[in-house]
């Protein structure tokens, strides 16, 4: 990967010329307010098989070219991944547009696949993004540059090695991205209340040697029915398509288990698999969650928060998978604490049917010092 500093450079001249392009100079443009830089370096623990802990440096610079916009650059290093995101984001009023943005990233990961098989692949990946805030909620239309390399050491799984004879271990995508979201949340962010839906659609058009369409839906509800109670559900649904004879592409599919998806299960480990057992990533799923969440005590000024949860997802085949679906469930109860270096969170699940992989403690936990 590139020097830190030259990535930060080089992105910002670009960033420069595509904003100036973009926005007409305001008649009288006011003083710019007095720009601020932060730096920060996070520990980050988990209980993901072979990534326990992270090291991530941080850089977030405002009021960089003009009023209100902003430099994100993110590097995190851990044993299975080596990742650099980059972000600059501005206002604009471009045909009508209240925003855009810009993203960079590029990274070297290893996934689990089975104790003798490992999934390694290097990323680059830019993505321009346009966002209007309206009555009806946040409508935004972009598109992207990808590219995908699958490591040609070692053995490969028997579905990696039927993906690389079709489609080679280099894939490169241009997709057509576009977006609806309308955020109704209020409240403090650990007891919410309110309503959240999404839907977010992908095209890899042929510009790129890999086409597919992809759609993802999201809702959350949230109700603060007491002062020191909360309750809410999500439910999140997603399908993936190789389109022109191609599969779909390895990094698009949908991984099951781990925080996020369905607790009790390890990361990664739910989903169709080949005939070695190997996790291929699955073309749809189903997924929902129910929660209780309960402010129980404070320790001096430390609110401790305690959760009842249900986890449920169904993730569905793949090209060249063994089974046609896989569902599975856990409930159990999660702890979060609220520090001032970041948020601490655990959870206790109970499995209901075990994969072999299942993981009934999992814990997450950020620290920074700036």
């Amino acid at each position: 990967m590139r020097p830190l500093a030259f990535l930060i450079a080089w992105f910002a001249s670009a960033c420069t010329a595509a904003h100036a392009s973009a926005s007409a100079p305001a008649p009288s443009a006011p003083a710019l307010p007095e720009p601020e830089l932060l730096l920060s370096l996070s520990f980050e623990l988990s209980t993901e098989p072979g990534n326990r802990a992270a090291v991530v440096g941080r850089l977030q610079r405002t009021q960089l070219f003009t009023a209100g916009d902003s430099l994100d650059i993110t590097q995190r290093v851990s044993d299975l991944r080596r990742e650099m995101i980059a972000k600059y984001a501005a206002p604009t009023t471009w045909m009508r547009f209240n925003a855009v943005s810009h993203e960079l990233r590029l990274g070297e990961y290893r996934q689990f696949i089975t104790s003798e098989k490992r999934l390694a692949t290097a990323q680059a990946a830019y993505r321009n993004f346009w966002m209007r805030q309206t009555a009806a909620g946040l409508v935004g239309a972009g598109w992207g540059a990808e590219v995908l390399r699958i490591d040609s050491s070692g053995t490969l799984a028997p579905y990696l090695a039927e993906f690389v004879s079709r489609e080679g271990r280099t894939s490169r995508a241009v997709p057509i991205l576009g977006l609806w979201s309308y955020d109704r949340r209020t409240g403090e962010a650990l007891l919410p209340s309110g309503h959240f839906d999404q839907v977010a659609l992908e095209w890899g058009s042929p510009i790129g040697n890999t086409t597919y369409v992809k759609a993802d839906v999201v809702h959350e509800s949230h109700w603060q029915f007491a002062p020191r109670w909360s309750a809410g559900f999500s439910v999140s649904a997603g399908a993936i398509r190789g389109t022109g004879g191609h599969l779909t592409p390895i990094g698009k599919r949908y991984y099951g288990g781990g925080v996020g998806s369905v607790r009790g299960y390890e990361g990664g480990s739910l989903g169709p698999i080949d005939s070695s057992g190997a996790s291929m990533g699955a073309d749809r799923k189903l997924a929902g969650n129910a929660e209780v969440l309960w402010h129980a005590f404070d320790i001096g000024p430390t609110p401790i928060i305690l959760s009842g949860f249900g986890d449920h997802g169904t993730f569905y085949r793949a090209e060249g998978s063994t089974i046609d679906k896989e569902s599975a469930g856990a409930y159990g109860l999660g702890i979060s604490v609220p520090m001032p270096f970041g948020l601490v969170r655990f959870s206790f699940a109970d499995p209901r049917r075990d994969t072999g992989r299942t993981q009934r403690f999992q814990f997450d936990a950020r620290a920074s010092w700036r």
